[in-house]
């Protein structure tokens, strides 16, 4: 209390004082000079330093008999590289409220005036002095501001023209009259490994008419930086990427020159002209070809054209089946655009738009589909045109041949199972067990069906490995079919495949050139085409066995390095180009799954496949590791060496799954003591499929459980019953078109399709028939034999 009593009584006191000074008429004194503002750099560059274009600068200031209003600096651009009072000139002060900022400086002089005419970045530097000076309130600014000069440097920045391609060197890119020339451009901060997009691009378009070929042209761009053939700077991120193309107006026929070069925040400008980089040779002509066209289906794979006199190409398809195309194009190649696609179905008269199915129409994704229609009779053909703004145009026609199922006779059997057998090197006793020769093949697979009413080993059993073909008229002429393949891919060479793999390898349904789609397109089918034949007569109420080697393998594309991982997932895996994050697939995938049309997760429903016998290159599933594409897994070896695990962990026999079929084992022939497959030498490879220890809340979140149209047969019996692939299914029941009764055909039924991931041929005969029979006579519900009356006990 006693502290606010001595403050009120200086209050007071003062108070009279001031009174008492305003008693007489005028004020004594004299009136105080107003004293400038000092000021000074509290952190800059080190003076004479070189450094980065971006700097923040911080200053402070203090008035002796007031406070600070503002700041005020200015920036020179030495010239000369060292400051002249001449560079202030016409250059402004800025006022700043503050005391520090961030500023971007200028640097736009080449540092070496002859730079390396093959490498666009160059370094760049300029001379600066940078003054700041105070203001105060009564606006008296500092007697002498502070300043210090130092060098910005940059690294110029980088554009590359990406259409037309680049592959082209100094060949003349062939362009329409109205073409889109596209380019990517970088802009390399303080060294090339800090890298942002640059702040604007400048092109040129000359044609050579008036400086007489291409080289001179060229000469003059390089001469003449200040051409008026240059077109003002265009901001690089610009609205709708017109910062990164440019759409040419109508263009005369002739020989031009395209360039083009960038600049940074800095100044720095692109400093040469380098072909084919960042200068191109265009001839725009009447063109030959269009877009590339790319026409898709998961049933014959790609047909690619570029032109509108595309051959035709041909195609068998059974009655009834949908039959629907994805349609993708890009002219990007040569710097068109695609304006629209048309396509229609019977077409006479392709002048006419009235008979057109869908008239030209833009594209609105990456790919159109075309609505799915079915015929049952006839020859049909599809028609699909792209045109890009030019008005050049590519077409497709497929020609698709009807064939109706007739189903007359009851029972093929399909011999895919050798190729290259040699005589006299090839049976079971000259391999010691090893493999049966084609005569010993043959008879196990007629004794199979040997009560089998109405089978004519000479018509009904058609050996591949020799003719190599299998027509749908043939297919069409049965109910139900017998495919016994050898289809070891690991061990065969491309041009010694079975016949199945043909059939059903997998055909994407997506445009090939992996995330380029049509820009990138190459290969594809033409010609007379073979669709999968074996899921088209699955889908027409066709019923099949397929058993052998491997057989579900075969679905596996040959091309070029393309390899799977095993254990390998249909859905995601079989894609050519697909990406091995080891982390799961991409949201594209999951909203459509590359591989949900193709055979092996449609048709065969198989979410996952396996071996039972691991080498150096099929992996078991055991937790995270390596990067497997999808899933990490890591080897689980169980056995020192390979050679135990081929005898530990391959198939000994089979125990059924499915109760109607009896356990089986090793025949003699091959699995006696002394035999190839003996008990202690090596047991039969198998196919494992759907295994529960590759799956949801085990090895793989991307694998869920078996779908129900998948029914395990027989269970792995192995030596080695704690390896993980014990007990897991290698054959199984597939009822994906169970419920398809084929139309107008006598004693069709409905009925389920059975797989042997092993060749039951190396099984022992009296075991395998029972269950063979029982898919044949219960299941299929084929006539069996009536037993004789003299046969009868």
């Amino acid at each position: 209390m006693n502290r606010y009593r001595h403050l009120a009584w200086g209050a007071a006191m003062g108070a009279v004082i001031v009174l008492g000074a305003c008693a007489s008429d005028t004020i004594d004194g004299e009136k105080a000079t107003n004293q400038s503002p000092s000021v000074w750099l509290a952190a800059a560059p080190p003076e004479g330093s070189i450094g980065t274009y971006t700097v923040q600068l911080f200053w402070g200031g203090w008035d002796p008999d007031g406070e600070i209003r503002k700041y005020e600096y200015l920036v020179t651009d030495n010239v000369t590289g060292v400051f002249n009072p001449a560079d202030t000139v016409d250059v402004p002060w800025n006022p700043v409220v503050g005391n520090d900022s961030t500023f971007t400086f200028s640097a736009d002089s080449l540092q070496d005036a002859n730079p390396d005419p093959e490498d666009q970045t160059a370094t760049f530097i300029r001379s600066h002095t940078f003054f700041i000076r105070a203001v105060d309130e009564q606006g008296l600014r500092s007697r002498e501001p502070a300043y210090r000069s130092f060098t910005s440097r940059t690294i110029s920045p980088e554009v590359r023209i990406t259409t037309p391609r680049a592959d082209l060197g100094i060949t003349p890119a062939d362009m329409p009259p109205i073409s889109t020339i596209s380019w990517t451009a970088t802009d390399f901060v303080d060294d090339e490994f800090t890298r942002q997009d640059p702040e604007s691009v400048q092109f040129a378009l000359v044609s050579t008419e008036n400086h007489g070929d291409y080289a001179t042209t060229i000469t003059y761009l390089r001469e003449h930086p200040d051409a008026p053939e240059w077109m003002p700077w265009m901001w690089y991120r610009a609205p709708g990427d017109s910062g990164k193309s440019w759409t040419t107006p109508p263009l005369e026929f002739g020989d031009y020159v395209f360039a083009i070069r960038a600049k940074d925040e800095a100044g720095a400008v692109t400093p040469v002209l380098d072909e084919p980089v960042n200068v191109r040779r265009l001839k725009v002509q009447e063109r030959s070809s269009g877009p590339t066209f790319v026409l898709t289906s998961s049933l014959m794979g790609s047909i690619i054209a570029a032109s509108c006199d595309y051959p035709l190409t041909i195609a068998d398809v059974p009655a009834g089946i949908d039959l629907s195309f994805n349609l993708s194009a890009c002219a990007d190649d040569y710097g068109g655009t695609v304006s629209g696609y048309r396509y229609g179905w019977d077409i006479l008269d392709l002048n006419d738009p009235d008979q057109w199915e869908v008239d030209y129409t833009p594209f609105i994704s990456a790919v159109a589909t075309t609505p799915a229609r079915s015929f049952n009779f006839g020859t049909h053909t599809f028609t699909a045109e792209v045109i890009d703004n030019s008005g050049f145009c590519s077409r497709i026609e497929v020609k698709v041949n009807i064939i109706r199922f007739t189903g007359e006779r009851n029972l093929l059997i399909v011999d895919d199972y050798r190729a290259d057998e040699v005589p006299g090197q090839s049976g079971w006793a000259a391999t010691n067990g090893g493999a049966p020769n084609d005569a010993e093949h043959d008879n196990f697979w007629k004794d199979m069906v040997s009560n089998l009413e109405g089978f004519d080993e000479l018509r009904d059993m058609i050996q591949t490995s020799q003719d190599r073909e299998l027509p749908l008229t043939t297919i069409a002429s049965y109910k139900n079919i017998v495919w016994s393949v050898f289809g070891d891919l690991d061990a065969r060479a491309a041009d010694a495949l079975p016949l199945l793999h043909t059939f059903i390898q997998y055909r994407s349904k997506r445009p090939p050139g992996n995330a380029g789609g049509a820009c990138s397109a190459t290969g594809g089918v033409s010609g007379k085409v073979i669709p999968n034949y074996v899921g088209l007569a699955m889908q027409a109420g066709v019923h099949l066995i397929i058993a052998g080697n491997h057989p579900i393998q075969n679905v596996v594309p040959r091309l070029g390095t393309f390899a799977v991982r095993w254990p390998m997932i249909p859905l995601y895996e079989l894609e050519p180009g697909s990406v091995q994050t080891g982390t799961g697939p991409e949201q594209e995938d999951i909203d459509d799954p590359p591989g949900n049309l193709a055979f092996a997760y449609r048709e065969m429903c198989l979410e996952a496949i396996d071996y039972g016998i691991m080498t150096n290159q099929r992996v078991r599933a055991g937790g995270t590791g390596a990067n497997r594409r999808y899933c990490g897994v890591t080897p689980a070896w169980r056995r020192p060496d390979a050679a135990e695990s081929r005898r530990t962990d391959g198939m000994r026999g089979g125990i059924p799954a499915d109760l109607n079929f009896p356990a089986i084992a090793l025949r003699p022939e091959a699995a006696d003591p002394g035999r190839r497959f003996a008990v202690e030498s090596q047991s039969i490879d198998v196919e494992v499929y759907n295994p529960e220890y590759f799956r949801q809340g085990l090895a793989c979140n991307f694998v869920p459980p078996p779908r129900p149209c998948f029914e395990p047969i027989y269970l792995l019996d192995c030596i080695d019953t704690e390896e993980r692939t014990y007990q897991q299914p290698v054959a199984f029941w597939t009822s994906t078109y169970a419920d398809v009764v084929a139309e107008d055909i006598p004693n069709a039924v409905g009925a389920r399709s059975a797989v042997f991931g092993f060749p039951p041929v190396y099984f022992n005969p009296g075991q395998v028939k029972p269950g063979i029979e029982y898919i044949l006579f219960d299941e299929w519900q084929l006539p069996r034999k009536q037993q004789s009356a003299s046969a009868a006990p």
